[in-house]
């Protein structure tokens, strides 16, 4: 199974789990999305019967991640009915495993798929003229809008959106392809993506903000000082931001650093949560007998805190449980269950209104050995 990759289902048009995209350099047919060496239906019968046999509800939950796999296989040959009915039943399974986090993921990926089909009934005459003829501008344009904006497939999606006769996304287009990676001239670029959004409605609207936010991520690492400053105001006009893409404050670590970008601590990259990456996730294991802590300055600008926590994959014992906790200016907001067993998320959504400093805590009562506490992709949102 190889790794997903999860964004938290807030309003539906935060549900863009990642797709495969295509190399560099594309040749005009190959920017079609590959036809997968994958019997859907029979895929489909395969999953059924090992939910039908699996002898405990562990096995249950690994079919149900297994039809998640499925489900996203489908969405990237470009089947999205089959995907729709995959996902449906991963959302059974995963309800009947009793496992949270396959049931939340199988149910995100299904409104996204549901969203999709949907949406591709509206493009797939464009997408099948293109194939006759690559060089329709208004074909390419409103099938490329398709797959960047809801495959959020922007490598694929800028190819044709440069091709296409909407002026303004094919110049942003160039430009983006053009320069990414110049971090100066992607930063020109993002903010005219956000020009743009300011020009649009409904889900467009909010899509290209999520591509702008994902531009101004990218080139987020990258700055200092003035530069730094400028971005970070730029980040708080967005509707969400990513704790991972904030100044933190007071880090109080355990016995691994305080780690970001998907990583736990241990030093061996990105870590998984029943094979499930969450780039912007935060690494905070406690230490024996006390906890560890993060801070960020919100300063009454967010209306919202979303979050998972869960124990690592590469977790092998656990001797005491690990609780998580969200503070607002020194005040409880959120207090997770005793957790203790690996591939089990729990997931947190709570007002930070007026809120000026937010808290993340893990903590361990006893010997923390195997604490391996992490935070699914925590953001606020406006």
């Amino acid at each position: 199974m190889f790794p997903l990759r999860s964004r938290f289902n807030v309003p539906a048009f935060f549900v863009l789990l990642s797709v495969l995209l295509l190399p560099g350099a594309l040749q005009i047919l190959q920017a079609f999305p590959p036809a997968e060496n994958i019997d859907f239906d029979e895929k489909y019968k395969q999953l059924l019967q090992e939910a039908k046999s699996a002898p405990s509800p562990g096995t249950l939950k690994e079919v149900a991640f297994d039809a998640i796999n499925a489900s996203q296989a489908a969405i990237h040959s470009g089947d999205y009915t089959a995907a729709v009915k995959i996902a449906a039943l991963a959302v059974k399974i995963g309800k009947s495993s009793g496992n949270n986090h396959a049931s939340v993921t199988a149910n995100s990926l299904k409104q996204r798929c549901t969203i999709l089909s949907r949406e591709y009934r509206d493009v797939e005459k464009f997408h099948q003229q293109l194939q006759k003829d690559p060089n329709d501008a208004n074909a390419a344009a409103l099938y490329g809008k398709f797959v960047a904006l809801k495959l959020n497939n922007w490598k694929e999606g800028l190819f044709w959106l440069a091709r296409g006769d909407d002026a303004e996304y094919r110049t942003l287009a160039k430009q983006e392809i053009a320069n990414s990676q110049d971090a100066s001239a992607l930063l020109a670029v993002a903010n005219g993506w956000y020009q743009l959004a300011d020009k649009e409605k409904g889900l467009t609207k909010q899509e290209l903000e999520m591509h702008t936010y994902d531009l101004y991520s990218q080139i987020w690492p990258q700055t200092v000082g003035a530069g730094r400053a400028a971005l970070n105001a730029r980040l708080s006009e967005m509707p969400l931001r990513y704790l991972n893409h904030m100044e933190e404050q007071d880090v109080l670590p355990g016995p691994w650093p305080f780690a970001k970008n998907g990583e736990s601590g241990n030093g061996k990259g990105m870590f998984t949560i029943n094979h499930v990456e969450y780039s912007n996730g935060l690494g905070l294991h406690p230490p024996n007998n006390g906890f560890a802590r993060v801070r960020y300055q919100l300063d009454g600008q967010y209306k919202t805190f979303v979050t998972g926590v869960a124990l690592i994959d590469a977790t092998a014992e656990v001797r005491r449980s690990v609780t998580f906790t969200v503070f607002g200016d020194d005040r409880v907001l959120w207090k997770s269950p005793l957790i203790r067993v690996r591939g089990e998320a729990v997931f947190c959504k709570v007002s930070v209104r007026n809120i000026n400093r937010l808290e993340i805590r893990t903590e361990s009562p006893g010997q923390a050995y195997g604490a391996n506490a992490v935070w699914l992709d925590p953001h606020v949102l406006k």
